[in-house]
């Protein structure tokens, strides 16, 4: 329907921390990389394995610690970095991965490899540091499938 009369919206000046309810029987760590369930809408530290990838998007690097381990779904929140440039690990990774689409395979592991259901998206190779050290953009919420 049609506006008929003013209205105030909401304007989120800082989009780049934001907080997401946490998982029951979940701890969460500073610097992971944080997943949310699709089908609960709760967050989770991303894991490894084999489905890992499948009904979960990317919402950011975990800001603080959220130890959630002894609550029940979304006692407690995590604030998230949801976007940004950071630094970290790609194993394997050369200066000529500039560019490129990053994955994270666990909540610490970064990866150049698109896996679909393995993995999740969470950005891009922004510059690179030296060795396998990266700056990697967050492309912000994504599904864990994109490649």
């Amino acid at each position: 329907m049609a506006l008929s009369s003013n209205r105030d919206v909401d304007h989120y000046v800082d989009q780049e921390l934001r907080t997401v309810p946490v998982k029951a029987s979940t701890r969460i760590y500073k610097g992971g990389f944080i997943v949310v369930e699709e089908s609960t809408g709760y967050a989770k530290p991303f894991v490894a394995g084999t489905g890992a990838g499948t009904n979960n998007f990317f919402v950011g690097i975990a800001y603080e610690e959220a130890d959630n381990s002894s609550g029940a779904d979304g006692d407690i929140n995590a604030r998230v970095f949801t976007q940004g440039d950071f630094s970290h690990e790609i194993p394997g990774g050369t200066i000529s991965d500039v560019g490129k689409k990053v994955y994270a395979s666990d909540d610490d592991t970064l990866s150049l490899t698109a896996a679909v259901g393995t993995n999740v998206f969470v950005g891009r190779v922004q510059d690179w540091i030296s060795g396998s050290d990266f700056v990697i953009r967050l492309h912000g919420v994504a599904d864990a499938d994109a490649v």
